[in-house]
């Protein structure tokens, strides 16, 4: 560790336990700092960065102190080795140091400027008039400072939050170097316990963050940001008091990288309660099961871990995350696109170790999440491996608690099943969805590594009949059951079709050209019987064709560019797609010796059924099937 001595401006290195106490600087860093190749090169004193380091060095004297440690110039930014030991070591430093100097330079009181304020209690020992020089004292703060305070860079940046909570005396400074006063004091702490959300015992040094769970610690540092988007994760290491090599260039990964390390920590489920903003595009897409940044924290603040013992731990495996859950199917019906009787669809609330706080210190409730089991691709992987995709939402489940005794506890236990929740998506599994999508409800897919299988009678299925190709305006040729399961490689692309989930996927793209007619034709087939048919859907910005029977893609190509104002007029329906929901439209064909109706829907997300859809374009074709009456 290096220091500055406060008297010579000389840079000394001490190694070990032999460390002198020292102050301690913690701002935000400008462009024109002074670097330690600067300070020992003799060309730092004419740097706007020099004027923090002589002031700490003079405040550092003022305390009593020799010397003093300030980032920029006692750390070898060019050596990666020494980055990295520095910032595994950051919060040890700041919390053994004697005082922390907090330097806030957006913050200027008013322009009628009074001498410093101290602390009334230092010249007025009178109960009486140190009241009155108290109240004097909060007034004048909140005049000249408080509303710059509030908003002051130095409470958005990730560095800063260790630099807040670590060192045991903190004494806020403005931009002029004079004094605001002192972290863990009065109405400043409450203060800064409202800006950051953190608790007012942890602000003013009564209470460990240890006492903390991980969601809660993850929750103090949503909404800050770094330079670099390491950084995020890296400022949080002695937070959770975990150490891990630095890799910069691995960008978001680091924060899921120290996810992983927490959980080799600790078993504290916590760390996995986090959600998105509704408006959020990532609501109700498919993501693994860490968090992408301490922001999806924000609302966790409440929640803890350790409800009870689950009796076997996490632990993150080539295979995701591995744990023990208990596990409730959640059935949506067939007006969603996650409807329950798709097996590519099963989707499960997932009951963790973890819970809900209220203002008591009372659980109120456990939390849950929402699993999203990951079909079978090949024959080699099995249904058995028990993977899981993690379906990102607005809010935690809630399960009402009781009080979890011996005896409940053992019942949980023996209901968990053993899951694996992937680390993290593959980019076809993560946009499986798209920005919408044609879902076929019950009607099956041949796909060429699984047996056909005849429908029951009764099951609503087109009996006998399996999608056996796929065709569309965006494609350069027909789609079989046998294309690969990465249907596409730019998302950008306005249609593509996943045989592994049974629907068609849309882009980005679809959106931005509303204009041009799409069209999608499902190709029928039967292993056993003579007759095949094609289900055809397609839409431009005024019309609607969806037709079912013989022939209908004998044309596709001819049809594809032409507008759809101009096909027959059976089946076509006026209007806009995106500004329907509910029944769009329906068509009927005899198909041997049945009778098939299909239904077109629009999935609305302001029913229960449709509350995973957010605001995509599904579109589901349902079918219903009766035998033929006899003439």
């Amino acid at each position: 560790m290096r220091l500055i001595n406060v008297r010579t401006f000389r840079i000394h290195r001490f190694q070990g336990r032999n460390v002198p106490p020292y102050a301690i600087l913690s701002h935000t860093w400008t462009k024109d700092e002074v670097s330690l190749q600067d300070w020992h090169a003799g060309r730092g004193k004419p740097k706007q960065g020099f004027k923090k380091i002589r002031f700490v060095c003079e405040q550092a004297r003022r305390d009593r102190l020799g010397w003093a440690w300030v980032d920029t110039c006692c750390i070898d930014q060019t050596s990666s080795a020494e980055l990295s030991e520095a910032i595994n070591s950051m919060y040890r430093w700041y919390r053994e140091s004697h005082v922390c100097y907090a330097y806030l330079e957006d913050v200027m009181g008013s322009e009628d400027r009074e001498p410093p304020l101290q602390h009334p209690s230092a010249q007025h020992p009178s109960g009486r008039f140190r009241a009155r020089f108290q109240t004097e004292f909060q007034t004048n703060f909140r005049e000249r400072y408080q509303a710059q305070f509030e908003a002051s860079r130095w409470f958005t940046r990730a560095w800063t939050l260790q630099e807040l909570i670590a060192p045991r005396n903190v004494v806020f400074y403005d931009c002029r170097w004079e004094r605001i006063g002192n972290r863990s004091k009065g109405n400043i702490a409450k203060l800064i316990s409202t800006i950051t959300n953190i608790p007012l015992g942890v602000v003013q040094g009564t209470q460990s963050p240890s006492q903390y769970s991980v969601a809660q610690k993850m929750s103090w540092a949503a909404h800050r940001s770094s330079t670099r988007p390491e950084d995020v994760a890296y400022s949080l290491l002695g937070l959770f008091d975990i150490n891990m090599p630095l890799l910069y260039g691995e960008g978001d990964k680091a924060f899921v990288r120290l996810q992983e390390e927490i959980l080799r920590e600790t078993d504290d489920h916590s760390l996995l309660c986090w959600t998105v903003p509704s408006s959020s595009p990532r609501a109700w897409t498919l993501e693994g099961i860490f968090a992408k940044s301490p922001d999806d924290f924000a609302g966790s603040s409440d929640i803890r871990g350790h409800l009870f013992d689950s009796g076997s731990p996490s632990a993150v495996t080539n295979r995701g995350l591995q744990t023990r859950l208990g596990l409730a199917e959640r059935r949506y019906g067939d007006s969603s696109h996650l409807y329950h009787d798709n097996a590519a669809c099963s989707v499960y609330d997932a009951a963790l170790n973890a819970g809900r706080y209220d203002s008591r210190n009372i659980c109120v409730s456990q939390v849950s999440i929402i699993l999203v089991r990951t079909p079978q691709i090949t024959s080699r992987h099995l249904q058995s491996i028990n993977r899981y995709a993690r379906l990102v939402t607005s809010e935690l489940g809630l399960v009402q608690m009781e009080g979890h005794h011996a005896e409940e506890t053992e019942a949980l236990r023996s209901q968990a099943e053993l899951t694996y929740i992937h680390k993290t998506l593959l980019s076809w599994e993560q946009d499986r969805f798209g920005v919408g999508g044609i879902h076929l409800q019950n009607i099956p897919i041949c796909k060429a590594l699984v047996p056909f299988r005849q429908s029951p009678e009764g099951s609503g299925q087109i009996c006998d009949y399996a999608v056996s190709a796929v065709l569309h305006s965006e494609a350069t040729g027909i789609l079989d059951d046998a294309t690969t399961v990465d249907v596409t490689t730019n998302p950008q692309d306005s249609i593509t079709w996943s045989p592994v989930y049974g629907c068609i996927r849309f882009g980005e793209k679809l959106s931005k050209t509303p204009m041009l007619p799409y069209i999608v034709v499902f190709k029928m087939k039967s292993p056993i019987r003579p007759e095949s048919f094609d289900i055809l859907l397609a839409w431009d910005s005024q019309n609607i064709h969806f037709s079912l029977g013989p022939g209908t893609a004998h044309s596709f190509a001819t049809q594809t560019r032409k507008k759809i104002i101009g096909w027959p007029n059976h089946r076509k329906r006026q209007g806009n797609i995106w500004e329907m929901y509910g029944e769009v439209a329906k068509t009927r064909e005899v198909i041997g010796d049945y009778c098939a109706e299909l239904t077109l829907i629009r999935e609305d997300p302001k029913t229960t059924a449709g509350e995973a859809a957010g605001n995509r374009l599904h579109l589901l074709i349902r079918a219903s099937i009766t035998k033929k009456e006899a003439d």
